[in-house]
């Protein structure tokens, strides 16, 4: 808290309109999430970075990249429904071929 009030005391010194408001802005989401930004300090199931997220979205973005884009929305909504599937089984550790069959077979899999 003390930091936070330490911030806020020289953001008021800061002269760029731009940058006071962008300093403001991450001090007030520090605060409100205090309890977040470190949290993978005290939970170690908590990962301390955002890689996974980052690198599922370049994966859509490559896609996109490489193809072109899509020509129709469909197109882009079906393949990220395929994509979250795919990903979801690769990081629950279950088989891929056995659950994209059933799938296509009419059988869920369990999530």
């Amino acid at each position: 808290m003390e930091l936070i009030q330490k911030g806020c005391e020289e953001n008021k010194n800061t002269h760029h309109k731009y940058a006071k408001n962008e300093e403001k802005a991450l001090l007030k989401r520090m605060e409100k999430y205090r309890e977040n930004h470190l949290l993978f300090l005290h939970d170690f199931t908590v990962p301390f970075d955002n890689n996974m997220s980052e690198r599922d979205l370049r994966k859509a973005k490559n896609r996109e990249k490489m193809a072109g884009g899509f020509r129709k929305e469909s197109g882009n909504e079906m393949y990220c429904a395929i994509l979250t599937v795919i990903e979801t089984l690769k990081r629950r550790n279950m088989g891929l071929l056995e659950n994209v069959k059933k799938l296509f077979m009419g059988t869920p899999a369990i999530f």
